[in-house]
């Protein structure tokens, strides 16, 4: 008995060093199995809370709270949540009726849009090297506000193509979130911070295991509808890249050009942390509260690859504005 835990505890570990490789793979295994007529899909929610918990464990919760509530970052933060949330969403939603597209494509790009940012972004804010704490706090905010403003925005946007109503979608996202947030706020109080941090790199392998399991339900049925639709399924890759990504680059844009402005040459503390959190959302939230639909399951399906295409994108937007902001320095030295 002794020695299965002791197993269980190193490959707990040994999956969250090798993340990086798991995670492809799983999606590649997760596309290749077979259809199970949605039968792990009731367990996505679930899966999800844990998920959820396990990322959020890593922080120490009232202290993030505790900075973000501080009258200026406050200010700075709800604003960044109000944009995220609900002007991104009418923008979208707008860009895409101006354009004339389909109104499934309009619904796909509005779930998207209303979708908080994934937790799993803190950590590649910290893999990256970028500011973290800005990261922490936008991520907090918005999946606290989330259950409020997605199903609101998704019924202005959408009115009768939303399935349920707001409050039923509302208290599933509310239980979804704030089920994860109890959990990880019970295993802080339960295991305290030192013991946290000391075994943290079981907690990621305990991430990166909950993430394989959500490609189950994600990407139940989702190779059968490839196969059959390979130019639906390729349009729907495109679209899921493109909102990510151009999400990403306009945040590094508008850096740049705030930046410009102040006749500077770095880019504002903190723009690469809200470009990655911006674009990543966590449409998994959608698809566990909504009823089942295939044409919403692919387009999920197609998300995991900007997502997991961040890190290196995210990363060499990152290096070039760091050495042009060594160059900058360098040059402005000499000048002296």
């Amino acid at each position: 008995m002794v020695v299965s835990i002791v197993r269980i505890l190193k490959f707990l570990e040994w999956s969250g060093v090798h993340a990086r490789t798991l995670l492809p793979l799983g999606v590649i295994v997760a596309f290749l199995m077979p259809e199970s007529g949605s039968f792990f899909k009731p367990v996505a929610p679930y899966i999800l809370a844990l998920l959820i918990s396990v990322a959020m464990v890593r922080l120490d919760i009232v202290a993030v709270l505790k900075d973000a509530v501080q009258p200026r970052r406050l200010f700075w933060n709800i604003c960044l949540a109000f944009v995220l949330l609900v002007v991104t969403p009418y923008c979208l939603h707008s860009i895409a009726t101006v354009a004339d597209l389909k109104e499934s494509l309009r619904t796909l790009i509005a779930w998207y849009a209303v979708s908080p940012p994934i937790g799993t972004t803190i950590w590649m804010c910290v893999f990256l090297g970028f500011s973290a704490p800005i990261a922490m706090e936008i991520v907090l905010l918005t999946n606290l506000l989330a259950p409020f403003t997605g199903p609101f925005m998704g019924e202005l946007l959408l009115g009768a193509a939303v399935p349920i109503s707001v409050m039923t979608l509302s208290l599933r996202l509310g239980a979804i979130l704030f089920g994860g947030i109890f959990l990880a706020v019970l295993a802080k109080w339960w295991l305290g911070n030192e013991t946290i941090n000391t075994y943290r790199g079981r907690f990621d392998g305990m991430a990166t295991l909950l993430m394989l399991a959500f490609l189950v339900p994600v990407f139940d049925g989702v190779s059968a509808m490839v196969f059959a639709s390979p130019l639906l399924a390729l349009g729907l890759a495109g679209l899921a890249t493109a909102l990510n990504f151009g999400h990403q680059a306009s945040i590094f844009l508008g850096g740049r050009l705030f930046a410009a402005l102040r006749r500077q040459s770095s880019l504002p503390d903190g723009t690469r942390s809200v470009a990655v959190v911006s674009g990543n959302r966590n449409l998994g939230l959608y698809f566990a509260a909504l009823p089942a639909d295939p044409l919403f399951s692919l387009f999920v399906a197609a998300y995991q690859i900007p997502i997991y295409l961040t890190p290196m994108v995210a990363g060499w937007f990152g290096d070039r504005a760091e050495r042009a902001d060594r160059k900058h320095h360098r040059g402005n030295s000499a000048g002296r």
